[in-house]
């Protein structure tokens, strides 16, 4: 398809959700009914003219146009989603393979234009949480080791779970394998997962257009927190909790000197609490986004997902599932990111059938998954850490897991890895101090599970 000289952006509400229409075609966001038409109208309104905000403000960006013209009124969010998108520039030019500084400029010089100025918020704002006899919270659901272990954490801490998963048709395969894992996991776990159809997704990596870019990722997890607002308004909920890890504050300084937030910089730590001040702008009363996950790194999520909820770890999915290569098996076994997951999982022995992985992914056919490893840049990351993937392969090592990138691993990196092993255990095994996001009244039990779980590390 070419790209279009100009962009037009409309919204209506519809019967089940939004409609979002760029250049006069349309990308539904449809909602379980039930929780849309207990939405009040007004609050429809502003959600409207905030989301088709969020869903198309990087399609300048990605269509090199430096002008986007809104039928809608000015959003709430506009302020917000600027900071959010400027921090985010870096790192999409980082994973784009351009210029930093011209991203940012690019983005810095574009004009945005609304029918009108006038900001619609609700009608009586109250910073009050309604109170329930239990706690409830939203979930952002993707059936990743984050969201999988938020849910556990909150059941067991005596928060009610509501798991919402956002169907992103960009990645093309992804809710096919989702959609059997609901249903086998609705059926043993008693818990509902409610689904959001969000069309507007197809518009990120600038696919709708042929095109491949990181751009148009960087504020979902903001986004997903407005999304959810229908959802806290029908269940009476306190908190949207999100996924966001200790790795999520993980900075660096890319080729051009220009300060880069590696996980994008909707998950950082010092961005959570500024979804849930926006959040509750939006809904009209105090809404809370936190995350369990933020004092502790990957490696540490997986282990304990999986070792303390088995039933619930073996439903992990965690591949983007965006190539042939996912059509068949949820776990692609052939991208970084799965290469990742496996060295995680054989870190601890973990049954890795169970889990959904059918092959070695540290033989020599599935060596190039590890290459970003073995050649690792700090000022170019693709995924994750060296010194995090490094202390998975040295516990995988040290259980006996055999194959060409193990290989590869004992004669260039053993040695380092076992010489800094405390230090790289402590760091990535451990749990650090400086919480900001898990509220006080969590913060104890929380703490406690992870104390329990990680205690042979922290000694």
């Amino acid at each position: 398809m070419n790209k279009p000289k100009k962009i037009e952006i409309d919204a209506k509400i519809s019967q089940k959700g939004l409609d979002i229409i760029v250049n006069n075609e349309t990308f539904s966001i449809e909602y379980p009914e039930e929780i849309w038409q207990s939405y009040d109208k007004d609050l429809k309104e502003i959600l409207k003219d905030n989301i088709s905000y969020s869903s198309t403000i990087f399609l300048p960006q990605i269509l090199d146009l430096l002008e986007i013209t809104y039928k809608t009124s000015r959003p709430i969010s506009e302020t917000f989603l600027f900071k959010n998108g400027i921090y985010d520039m870096p790192i999409c030019a980082a994973g784009d393979g351009k210029s930093s500084t011209e991203y940012i400029k690019k983005f810095f010089n574009t004009h945005y234009i609304f029918e009108n100025s006038t900001l619609k918020v609700p009608k009586n704002i109250k910073f009050e949480n309604k109170k329930g006899k239990k706690p409830c919270a939203i979930i952002p659901f993707s059936f990743g080791k984050e969201s999988m272990l938020s849910v556990n954490l909150a059941q067991e801490i005596g928060i009610k779970p509501i798991l919402v998963n956002f169907i992103e048709p960009s990645n093309e395969f992804e809710f096919f394998h989702k959609e059997k894992l609901i249903k086998k996991f609705e059926k043993e776990t008693g818990l509902k997962v409610y689904t959001v159809k969000y069309n507007p997704g197809i518009l990120r990596y600038g696919k709708h257009w042929g095109l491949k870019t990181d751009l148009g990722w960087g504020l979902q997890t903001t986004e997903y927190s407005l999304l959810c607002l229908p959802f806290a308004n029908y269940f009476n909920a306190n908190y949207i909790i999100l996924g966001n890890e200790q790795s999520c504050n993980d900075t660096f300084f890319d080729k051009e000197g220009i300060l880069s937030y590696k996980a994008a910089y909707d998950q950082h730590n010092e961005w959570t609490s500024q979804q849930g001040f926006l959040s509750s702008l939006l809904l009209g009363r105090k809404i809370d986004v936190i995350s369990f996950m933020e004092p502790i790194y990957e490696i540490a999520i997986n282990k304990i997902l999986h070792n303390r909820y088995p039933e619930y770890g073996k439903y992990q999915m965690s591949c983007m599932a965006d190539t042939k290569d996912a059509e068949k098996n949820r776990w692609c076994e052939n991208c970084i990111k799965c290469g990742y997951m496996y060295a995680l999982c054989c870190a601890f022995n973990f049954d890795l059938k169970k889990i959904g992985f059918t092959k070695n992914l540290f033989d020599k056919e599935h060596s190039h998954i590890y290459d970003h490893f073995f050649n690792y840049n700090p000022a170019a990351p693709i995924y994750g850490s060296q010194e995090e993937l490094g202390s998975a392969f040295l516990l995988a090592h040290l259980n006996g897991f055999k194959g060409d990138s193990i290989s590869r691993f004992e004669k260039e990196l053993l040695g380092k890895f076992k010489q800094n092993k405390e230090k790289y255990f402590k760091k990535y095994l451990g749990i650090h101090p400086i919480i900001h996001n898990i509220p006080p009244e969590f913060k104890k039990d929380i703490l406690n599970i992870f104390n329990q779980e990680l205690k042979q590390f922290s000694k």
